[in-house]
């Protein structure tokens, strides 16, 4: 699917690109009128880079598996933490990732440290189009749904970057963090210094979803309802909060903004039934509040989020199987509907059938059927159940936190008892990594199963981060998986740090050659 809005960063800051990409409006402000003319028009620029997001393409002409947008974002998450295994080097793109490579990848084109900043950037841009459209989008509820969308969209990709290219907003908050643009780039817009965690926190991301919500409630009570789960919608906007609301620590914002989340869901949470679909229908997932539709227009085949999962399929995965712990497993009841999303540890005969398969490999991410299409789920209403209950904990309501749990576990796990614990206790290290202690808190407990929930869906990492912990990935369990890679093993890695650089990735050199502000991150795991 062609994009309608694509002007990135890039290309608008590297000195070596051509006048004619950057033959726009050499003023602040980007005329709406002329670049939009009516709100229908603005609206297909916010189709076009809400496409954008879920689209392959992001490499800047070089063939690779990865720059597939969010979903991308979200693997990049899971792949340097500790629940997450990769059996094999395979065809490498998610290896560099799981083996902490990236940094001496930095200055390739097809990875992630240029895939995901060329991704929110551009789409940062575009929004920024949208915004400086305002007069126009405010004279009616439809405009006004697409100019919420736009704060929405600025907000959250600025979100990502900052999960990637920073230390944790809450006990960093002076760290250098990412520039900020909050007007369309032209040929003669400067390139901006890193601007710091506070600043683009409480500066831009909180202003921007406020304004978002404000808009998207408007349009709501005007009757406006979005045309598909591809759209930001009021409920994704207080989804997208209650995550920023988590990473600040402010639990309050954090819980109600979840709930208000959740009553825009058909489902809040689904059925054991359907588990074992492969979720890769988010129109008959109905607990997805936003996800990217996948179609013969749109599909990104190997450059795919089901292509890095999917062992069964001709994708990447089949030659490097993506699997879960051992731990993780193991926190499994033997009534749990979850055990449908990996094929366990060979105890059951029907498992050993699939020959295709390995120990504890997934089978929650699949095509559908022998097709390359998948839709992407970006945002489920399980993930704002465990959110509630998070902050409800961290807050010291233990019995509301309870009340989310257990919304989410009597449909998970008849025989479930992990409610009845209580406090908010965390270690230095995440519970289970490479043998770390578990505190028995009922906070644990509600982190240990969003790990299960929203395996391979929203990233760990970034749980890990917001959280000050840390983790070990330096020996295999006893009887984890028997192809697990030594060479991914982490013992000379700084993961257990919770102000490692380790997990912060390298600014791309297309940035550092087109903005001579910019600081580069440490190329080590510490700040010397």
């Amino acid at each position: 699917m062609k994009r309608t809005i694509v002007l990135s960063l890039f290309a608008a800051l590297a000195l070596s690109c051509s006048k004619e990409a950057l033959d726009t409006f050499p003023s602040n402000k980007v005329p709406a009128d002329v670049v939009y003319g009516d709100v229908e028009n603005a609206k297909a620029a916010l189709t076009g880079s809400l496409a954008g997001l879920g689209s392959a393409g992001w490499t800047s002409g070089y063939n690779s598996g990865m720059g597939f947008g969010i979903t991308e974002s979200y693997l990049t998450g899971d792949a340097l933490a500790e629940d997450y295994v990769l059996s094999a080097s395979g065809s490498g793109w998610m290896w560099q990732t799981y083996a902490y490579n990236l940094k001496n990848w930095f200055d390739d084109p097809r990875l992630q440290c240029h895939t995901d900043w060329n991704c929110y950037y551009t789409t940062i841009n575009g929004m920024n189009g949208l915004i400086g459209s305002a007069e126009l989008l405010s004279e009616t509820p439809e405009g006004k749904s697409v100019l919420g969308q736009a704060y929405v969209l600025r907000a959250f990709s600025y979100h990502m970057l900052a999960q990637l290219f920073a230390r944790a907003y809450f006990y960093y908050p002076d760290d250098l963090c990412v520039p900020v643009y909050i007007e369309p780039t032209t040929s003669e817009t400067k390139g901006q210094p890193r601007s710091t965690n506070r600043e683009v926190y409480e500066e831009v991301i909180v202003p921007d979803l406020t304004n978002g919500i404000a808009l998207l409630k408007e349009a709501l009570e005007a009757g406006v309802r979005r045309s598909n789960k591809t759209e930001v919608d009021y409920f994704v906007a207080n989804g997208i909060k209650a995550r920023v609301a988590l990473t600040m620590h402010r639990w309050s914002d954090a819980y109600t903004a979840a709930e208000e989340a959740l009553k825009g869901a058909a489902t809040r949470v689904l059925p054991a039934a359907q588990l074992a679909s492969g979720m890769n229908d988010i129109m008959q997932l109905g607990s997805v509040l936003w996800g990217e539709i996948k179609t013969p227009d749109n599909y990104g085949m190997y450059a795919s989020f089901q292509s890095q999962m999917d062992a069964g399929h001709d994708g990447y995965a089949k030659s490097a199987r993506r699997c879960c712990t051992k731990y993780l497993w193991t926190k499994l009841g033997q009534q749990d509907a979850r055990r449908a999303w990996w094929m366990g540890d060979f105890d059951n005969a029907d498992y050993a059938k699939e020959g295709e398969t390995i120990k504890y490999c997934q089978r929650k991410f699949k095509f559908q059927g022998s097709s390359w299409l998948g839709d992407y789920i970006y945002m489920r209403a399980e993930e704002m159940l465990l959110t509630a209950a998070e902050a409800y904990c961290q807050e010291g309501n233990d019995v509301k936190a309870r009340e989310f749990l257990g919304e989410l576990m009597a449909q998970r796990d008849p025989a479930y008892k992990g409610a009845a614990k209580s406090g908010n206790s965390l270690g230095r290290l995440t519970s289970g990594s490479d043998g770390a202690a578990e505190t028995g808190s009922l906070l644990e407990e509600i982190i240990n199963q969003r790990r299960i929930e929203l395996w391979g869906e929203y990233g760990r990492l970034y749980d890990i981060k917001r959280l000050g912990q840390g983790f070990k990935r330096t020996a295999p369990e006893a009887g984890d998986n028997p192809d697990f890679s030594a060479a991914a093993l982490l013992g000379n890695r700084d993961t257990q740090s919770p102000g490692t650089f380790a997990w912060v990735l390298l600014i791309p050199q297309v940035e550092l050659d087109g903005n001579s502000e910019i600081i580069q991150n440490p190329l080590g795991d510490t700040a010397e």
